[in-house]
């Protein structure tokens, strides 16, 4: 009787083991899988995708066509944080304009990520949602970043980080200084020009050497380098 109860108390011993440890392969295949989707690359030139989730004013993820999530940084946005007033209304507007919408994500190569997030501009179905928020009055400027973001010295940002600074207390434009309204391409970033009709060649605006992102309406970048009328 000793040695039935004791061969059968053996036999439970491997096979509890061996639940375990499939319980274990499956819970890290899990974990594994998840991660997959999380990219641990930031990258350094614009793509696209869609955005997912809008935590607040400046903090955004979007997911890329590899299937990828990214967290986004706005570049030089301040928006108000959880405790502070405008908190909702900031984070409303970047929802309603690029919540589940394809964004064209444009990294700010000056800048490192933030508490691992891309820094960076995004363009919510041609919105360019960074000089929104700011025009509208949601967000002001983050000066701190003036003398190192590359896009300071875009239009939008100019009313904060511009020398001859007309801006009000929250880095948005005053409306008695506010300049007329200009229907610049989204997709040349740097500099302000039209968009198509009429197309544009190098010869017929000022600008030279600036940066081109994926609809180049002008075909300014004729080369493909990211770069419109360089040579």
């Amino acid at each position: 009787m000793d040695d039935k109860r004791n061969t059968g108390f053996k036999t439970k011993i491997p096979t509890l083991t061996i639940v375990i440890w499939m319980i274990y392969l499956v819970t890290f295949q899990s974990v594994a899988l998840a991660q997959k989707n999380v990219t641990t690359t930031i990258p350094t030139a614009s793509f696209i995708g869609v955005v997912t989730k809008v935590i607040d004013g400046d903090t955004l993820d979007v997911k890329a066509k590899d299937g990828k999530t990214i967290a986004i940084r706005l570049a030089l946005v301040d928006a108000p944080e959880t405790n502070e007033p405008g908190y909702t209304q900031a984070k409303n507007f970047v929802s309603q304009n690029c919540l589940n919408k394809e964004a064209v994500v444009d990294p700010d190569n000056n800048q490192n990520p933030s508490f691992s997030r891309l820094v960076a501009v995004v363009y919510c179905e041609g919105l360019d949602i960074n000089g929104a928020i700011i025009a509208n009055g949601f967000a002001p400027i983050y000066r701190s970043f003036c003398d190192v973001s590359e896009f300071a010295n875009t239009v939008w940002a100019q009313f904060g980080c511009g020398n001859n600074d007309t801006s009000n207390n929250n880095g948005a434009p005053s409306k008695d200084d506010e300049a007329e309204p200009r229907e610049c391409d989204v997709f040349y970033p740097d500099v302000c020009i039209q968009s198509a009709p009429p197309d544009l060649d190098c010869g017929e605006i000022k600008h030279k050497n600036f940066k081109v992102l994926s609809t180049d309406q002008h075909g300014f970048d004729g080369d493909g380098d990211g770069i419109g009328c360089d040579s």
